[in-house]
């Protein structure tokens, strides 16, 4: 058997790329739960936003306080396993979690090319191993108890990875299907453990949606070598796999939809408008990253905002060449940082040179504004611009310019105004509360 040593481990940092939980600078807006349809040519699957199988609340607390006892052999986690319940959900979410929980990616392994003992009983003892040593627990895991599961061989958009990249040679990862009410499922235990962090360390990070995740979201990043496990009533060839979006969890965990751009590779002069699908509140932002060196460009290079069931994303490229248009995001008012969602790789035949939109801050997307003019980030010292923006529940809006402070007209859900502008900040303010202060909303820079 040829050994998958886990060249795909799902990995949310990658060298010189960003992680999941990268801080995102520039939110933006979120819209309204609309449900908008997806738009995918008849070749591509619909990404499907991964519906809850249920509530595993007591199966995972089971699977986590597991004694070491328990775990001496494959029959004894099986039987200890099987507490969790009788129903085949169940007993396959309790080895998926007993595994995410408790087994480490090997690393050095991977490294190496010397993933040591990938057996069952071999990945229990050492309590790490690759991808192929995931698989493999999880197949006798569930045989023993009394499950139906395959180990899956094929090719995976994870580890070193880049959006529009081609597959050839052996196969590099491994999962899993299980036979749930007679229907197969998909599972990946290895990417629902974790990633390697940029000190190449495995950060253990329990991901929910590589458990029975739909085939129309898993096919996304994982390729079976026998294509009947892609489980799709027409599956995808390598080059349509290739071709698909690189999406990430957040994708679907958020409700996304593709919009405007159903494949990897955009050919574009010195600009592109993406769009996406909303269905649930979120906050957005993007970056362009340089492909060449993977190094962002500044804040400044991509602006986005979010009007109702619509995401759109605008960037510029400075100069002809190979760019990375990355977006992150997460639900309106969750907990912690914006996590990677997708990158589309972006052919510039020309370059913007110093164009750039404003720097939109925090409460620009968390109050829900949508800029309509000025765009352009770089305004002309000693003209007059017109002003115009949404900013739903706001008082009073006001643009500062060289000290100056111009208050815009507020009428049919707009504020609008003309303003004259001096070199240096030019900064957009609105005030929500009466008793509030402003704050900042945009930035541009005036020369």
């Amino acid at each position: 058997m040829r050994r998958h040593i886990g060249l795909a481990l799902f990995a949310f940092a990658v060298p010189a790329a960003l992680t999941a939980q990268k801080p995102a600078r520039k939110p933006s807006p979120a819209g309204r739960p609309v449900v908008a349809p997806a738009v995918v040519p008849p070749t591509q699957p619909a990404a499907t936003h991964a519906a809850p199988v249920g509530d595993f609340t007591a199966t995972d607390a089971l699977a986590d306080r597991a004694p070491a006892a328990a775990a001496r052999s494959v029959p004894a986690l099986a039987a200890y396993l099987t507490q969790a319940g009788s129903d085949e959900t169940t007993k396959a979410r309790a080895l998926f979690r007993w595994i995410a929980s408790h087994i480490d990616y090997d690393v050095r392994g991977f490294r190496t090319g010397d993933p040591g003992d990938v057996s069952p009983e071999g990945v229990l003892r050492s309590r790490k191993s690759v991808c192929e040593g995931y698989a493999r627990l999880a197949e006798a895991l569930g045989v023993a108890m009394g499950l139906q599961v395959r180990v899956v061989p094929g090719w995976s958009k994870g580890y070193g990875f880049t959006a529009g990249q081609h597959f050839d040679g052996p196969t590099n990862h491994a999962w899993n299907a299980v036979r749930i009410d007679g229907i197969w499922r998909l599972m990946d235990p290895t990417w629902g453990a974790g990633y390697i962090d940029q000190g190449s360390r495995f950060v253990r990070r329990f991901q929910e949606h590589y458990f029975l995740t739909p085939p129309d979201a898993f096919v996304f990043d994982h390729l079976p070598q026998d294509s009947s496990w892609q489980l799709l009533e027409r599956p995808l060839s390598a080059a349509e796999y290739e071709d698909l979006v690189y999406l990430r969890p957040m994708f679907f965990l958020a409700g996304f939809r593709i919009g405007s751009h159903p494949h990897a590779r955009i050919a574009a002069d010195d600009h592109v408008t993406v769009t996406l699908g909303v269905t649930e509140p979120v906050e957005v932002s993007a970056n362009v990253v340089d492909a060449a060196t993977d190094r962002p460009l500044p804040d400044e290079m991509a602006f986005v905002q979010v009007s109702g069931a619509e995401a759109r994303i605008d960037a510029v490229f400075p100069r002809a060449g190979d760019y990375v248009l990355r977006v992150f995001a997460k639900p309106l008012g969750a907990e912690g940082a914006l996590s990677w969602v997708l990158d589309y790789r972006v052919q510039a035949s020309r370059g913007a040179g110093a164009a750039a939109f404003p720097m939109a801050f925090g409460s620009f997307g968390a109050r829900g504004a949508t800029l309509l003019e000025p765009l352009s980030g770089v305004l002309q010292a000693g003209r007059t611009y017109r002003f115009r923006l949404r900013a739903s529940g706001a008082l009073e809006v006001a643009v500062v310019a060289g000290g100056q402070w111009t208050r815009l007209a507020a009428a049919a859900g707009e504020f609008m105004g003309d303003v004259p502008v001096a070199a240096g900040s030019v900064i957009v303010y609105a005030k929500y509360e009466p008793a509030g202060s402003f704050t900042g909303l945009l930035r541009y820079t005036a020369r």
